[in-house]
């Protein structure tokens, strides 16, 4: 399924102001701009997703391409919620800023982490890598809180596939009982050791600590990998609503390539 967001769907989420210029023009270009709606299978599990493909692009040039992760909030099977939080509404505001490709699945509850989902996120990205030009060496992660978490943890399974991870108000190590292997702080440190990472925490997190996000910083520079990380003094668990428009994050998460 494919289909460009167009005003009227923008606004079945009700945060989510129209995005100028993103719904298919009268004149059908050849690739449609904007958030299109999507979905992939992996064996018998389906999700839908959103692919951000930006007014500027074209053929003619390799893009970089970020795997965004909601959280918890978000959970869903109607294609868009995914889209009301972080890094969507941060190029929703200024998506001159963000020159990429940008996927954005949807998981269907919060009762499963991002990574028992492993297998059909990255169908994701092989469909987006062979249907669209992608710099195989900027492909980067991020997510918030859940998602946060996803970052972490597939960041460190999929460390080879990615040029930077940034993770926001995330939790380490696994809790619910995922499946797969338990990644522990150090088990990830040591895996990102060779990626760049950025992360990000509010000082007063009711949700989640802000000791998860500075341990496994914690982690990173015993590993001779020092992150960048950016702690918000007086800020709650909504760390993505600075975090998403901090100044340089996106030129840093486009310009990082995989080592």
């Amino acid at each position: 399924m494919r289909a460009a967001l167009v005003p009227s769907l923008v606004l079945a989420v009700a945060s989510l102001p129209v995005l100028a210029g993103c719904a298919v023009p009268a004149h059908k270009p050849r690739t449609p701009r904007g958030f299109l709606l999507e979905s992939v299978r992996a064996g018998d599990r389906e999700l839908p997703y959103a692919l951000y493909v930006p007014p500027s692009f074209h053929r003619r040039r390799a893009w970089p391409l970020v795997l965004f992760l909601h959280g918890s909030g978000e959970c869903g099977s109607d294609g868009l919620r995914q889209l009301s939080q972080g890094l969507p509404q941060a190029i929703l505001a200024a998506p001159e800023k963000w020159p990429t490709l940008v996927l954005c699945p949807q998981k269907p509850t919060p009762d499963t982490e991002w990574e028992a989902w492993d297998d059909v996120l990255m169908a994701m990205v092989e469909r987006v890598r062979s249907a669209y030009p992608v710099d195989e060496h900027r492909i980067a992660l991020t997510g918030l809180s859940q998602g946060g978490h996803g970052a972490w943890v597939l960041g460190a399974r999929h460390a080879d596939l990615w040029s930077a991870v940034a993770p926001v108000c995330g939790y380490v190590p696994v809790r619910r009982g995922a499946p797969g292997i338990v990644l522990d702080r150090q088990a990830i440190a040591r895996a990102l050791a060779r990626t760049r990472v950025w992360a990000f925490h509010g000082e007063d997190d009711p949700i989640v600590s802000v000791g998860e996000t500075r341990e496994v910083a914690a982690a990173l520079e015993d590993a001779g990998a020092p992150p960048r990380l950016t702690i918000y003094p007086d800020l709650g668990h909504d760390a993505w609503l600075p975090a998403y428009q901090e100044n340089g994050l996106a030129v840093w998460l486009l310009a990082a390539r995989a080592r």
